[in-house]
């Protein structure tokens, strides 16, 4: 394995499932290990700009952990999902990279030796 893919389909918070996933590309990254982060259905709104979880649900806020993943890694939005939700682009963090089924599907296909896909 050389390379993994975190899949994350759940809302930053009252779930652990996208500061988990974060922290494992972090944790892979530090261990040059090559890591991107796939945000889709309601993952997407850990990548929106501006949260502020520490003032009104006392919560670390995981849009600061998203830039930790760049450069070395990708933070893939998937635009469907963002689009379902009434998210643009510009409501993203710099770090992320909104990308159609099609773009997605080239990702995956390019990525599918030497690859683990851990979906959280």
């Amino acid at each position: 394995m050389d390379h993994v893919i975190i899949i994350i389909d759940k809302a930053p918070y009252g779930w652990e499932d996208a500061f988990s996933g974060v922290y494992i590309a972090i944790a892979c990254l530090n261990r040059e290990l090559n890591a991107d982060v796939l945000l889709t259905g309601d993952g997407v709104y850990a990548a929106l700009e501006g949260q502020k979880p520490e003032e009104t649900i006392k919560y670390p806020c995981v849009e600061d952990l998203t830039y930790l993943i760049f450069p070395e890694g990708n933070l893939f939005v998937h635009k469907k999902s963002m689009e379902d939700r009434g998210i643009i682009e510009d409501d993203l963090v710099e770090a992320a990279q909104s990308v159609d089924d099609e773009e997605l599907y080239e990702i995956i296909k390019s990525k599918t030796h030497g690859t683990s896909f851990l979906k959280i």
